[in-house]
């Protein structure tokens, strides 16, 4: 079953069946105890009954009872009947009641014990039978008379009583049970409707009717939607950062390409300025790389955990030493081991490579990157510093545009730090800040995670 509805009402169903089932089955049990005690009471009465209105001195059994005040015992075909049966002799005394009906035999009953039967009279009639034993001392006899005193019930009414109870009782279940159901089908629809909600929204942002998801939902799916939306965001930023960059790519490379045709359709080709051409070669280039970097941008995982950055920037720093080696410079690393990156680990190689790349061409003999877990682990704060002879103020806003270069003499392109800020403050939303003196320069990058 693939429904969630269905499979709770289904769990519901069964357990609501196996609670009333057990609790039926208690309530019947304790109902048909409950009523055969009060047959065993009555039966009980009506020996008491015998007892008290009995002349068990009489010679004759038959006629040691005059009258009972108990009517249904006067009354053929009553279906309570009563006996007294002296054991010595056999001699029986019957009530009225009795006329006409042939009762089973006398069940033994040891004096002063109370013994409750079901039995079957011959004519098939089922019946609850109640014999007392007691020992008689009177008359002039040496020896006590023994008596079984015996009252009898048709099992008819009992097993009616049990009938009607029962029909009533399940009825009463069937009831609740359905009752229940609707009851928890109801809340089950209400309560699940979130679900279907989100659900919807989901299918109208397929369809493309949304962009995210729109509705307030229980704290319980607060977390999933948001997490969605959070991913839909990361989704469409990713695929416009490539759109963007394609387009720029198109835009920039229209002029290098306009004036490199313009140069190699002059009239005379030898007048073709080959300085002006190389120049253009370059700087589309630059753009083309530039350009392919930031679409490449993997950008935050969000459903990934954040990993260590150590071991990333450990690595980087030991190939920075052997391709600085030549100019003895003074690499140094220190990672804080709480510090977590959670983007992908091309971008974290980007964002470290670029600015300590960067640094070592630019330092006279020392770099220091250092990674700290500035929030309790909530930050990101890398800090690459070097003591090269630093950056103007003025220019230090134009040296982060893309293709900006202080020193054309040094190698590279002029865009590694315009990449890392692209991608720290547009991909991870983090704080790309450059500062400089006269002692040197400090690149400092911090992404919160929260």
């Amino acid at each position: 079953m693939r429904s969630l509805r269905g499979r709770i009402l289904l769990t519901a169903s069964l357990v609501l069946a196996v609670f009333l089932g057990c609790a039926g089955i208690l309530l019947d049990r304790a109902f048909r105890d409950s009523a055969l005690n009060s047959v065993e009471d009555r039966l009980r009465g009506r020996v008491f009954m015998l007892i008290g209105a009995a002349d068990f001195d009489a010679d004759d059994t038959a006629t040691m009872i005059g009258s009972l005040p108990d009517p249904a015992l006067a009354t053929p075909g009553s279906g309570n009947y009563a006996r007294i049966v002296d054991v010595a002799s056999g001699t029986t005394w019957l009530s009225r009641s009795a006329l006409g009906t042939e009762l089973p035999p006398a069940p033994a009953s040891a004096l002063g014990q109370w013994d409750l039967r079901r039995v079957r009279a011959p004519s098939g009639q089922a019946l609850f039978a109640l014999s007392y034993g007691i020992s008689w001392e009177g008359g002039g006899e040496r020896e006590p008379r023994r008596f079984t005193l015996q009252a009898y019930e048709d099992g008819a009414l009992y097993e009616s009583m049990v009938t009607r109870f029962r029909r009533s009782l399940w009825g009463w279940f069937g009831g609740l049970s359905a009752a229940l159901l609707l009851v928890q089908g109801f809340s089950l629809t209400r309560g699940l409707r979130p679900l279907g909600d989100v659900g919807d929204e989901v299918r109208a942002i397929e369809l493309g009717r949304q962009e995210q998801i729109v509705g307030e939902y229980p704290a319980e799916l607060s977390a999933l939607t948001g997490n969605l939306n959070k991913l839909l965001h990361h989704n469409r930023n990713h695929l416009q950062r490539y759109r963007n960059a394609l387009g720029d790519l198109a835009h920039a490379i229209k002029t290098p390409l306009a004036v490199l045709r313009s140069e190699f359709d002059r009239d005379a080709a030898q007048g073709a300025d080959l300085a002006v051409a190389h120049e253009q070669i370059e700087r589309i280039d630059r753009t083309v790389h530039y350009h392919l970097q930031r679409a490449a941008t993997a950008g935050r995982s969000l459903m990934a955990p954040a990993r260590p950055a150590g071991p990333v920037i450990e690595r980087l720093v030991a190939t920075l030493r052997k391709v600085y080696a030549e100019r003895r410079l003074s690499i140094e690393c220190s990672v804080d081991e709480a510090a977590r990156f959670a983007g992908d680990e091309g971008d974290l190689m980007e964002i470290v490579g670029n600015l300590a790349d960067n640094a070592c061409k630019w330092a006279r003999s020392r770099v220091h990157v250092a990674v700290t877990d500035g929030q309790a682990g909530d930050a990101f704060v890398l800090t690459v510093r070097d003591d090269g002879p630093g950056i103007p103020a003025g220019q230090l806003e134009h040296i982060l545009q893309r293709g900006a270069r202080l020193d054309e003499s040094v190698e590279g392109q002029g865009i590694g730090l315009a990449v890392v800020r692209e991608m720290v403050e547009n991909v991870y939303g983090g704080r790309f800040v450059l500062r400089s003196t006269a002692d040197g320069t400090e690149a400092r990058v911090s992404i919160s995670w929260t």
